[in-house]
């Protein structure tokens, strides 16, 4: 966690600045945030393999409504991304965090005017100790598909923006999760 809460403006020609954004950052970072950057969405990256490691290599896999194949598909997110043009990228280090986080921060971002606002995580959802895949989701508000399982290739975004994140070698490895919030 940022060890004093305070918002640092990062002046890079990838991020651009908007007050109202910054207000939103500064939401983000006080509900836990490591940092929170303004992008644009031209800056995600999306690829068809990426669901290929939800699929095989996620035990959520058709298990949760929020993961493939229920998520977004890639064909979808890709038109979607095109439906917008600015974004937050969320830093944290732990994904039930981020989740949380997302959804306050899209909440709020509706309430400044953003009503596209749309948020995707990190991870699997696990609001719900078994999620029923036939029906609808009963935690509509809370839930929301991580990046991965719409197709968006975390790493080439972040790497993108000149961020941190690698692999992990060893479970002692620091953590960077990241989690996206849409805006229009």
């Amino acid at each position: 966690m940022h060890s004093n809460n305070t918002f640092t403006a990062i002046p890079s020609r990838q991020y651009y600045n908007d007050e109202r954004h910054n207000v939103l950052i500064k939401e983000a970072i006080s509900l836990g945030c490591e940092q929170a950057y303004p992008i644009y969405t031209h800056q995600i990256s999306i690829a068809r393999w990426v669901q290929l490691k939800c699929k095989y290599g996620c035990n959520e896999y058709n298990k949760k409504l929020t993961c493939p194949p229920h998520s977004p598909s890639y064909d979808e997110m890709k038109e979607i991304l095109k439906e917008y043009t600015h974004a937050l990228l969320l830093h944290g280090h732990m994904s039930w965090q981020m989740r949380y986080m997302i959804t306050k921060i899209e909440e709020k971002a509706f309430s400044m005017g953003f009503y596209k606002a749309f948020g995707l995580g990190a991870g699997p959802c696990q609001l719900c100790e078994h999620c029923d895949t036939v029906s609808t989701c009963i935690r509509t508000e809370d839930a929301r598909p991580s990046m991965e399982a719409c197709g968006i290739d975390v790493f080439q975004t972040v790497r993108n923006l000149n961020l941190k994140i690698e692999t992990l070698t060893s479970k002692a490895d620091e953590v960077n999760i990241y989690g996206l919030i849409l805006l229009e």
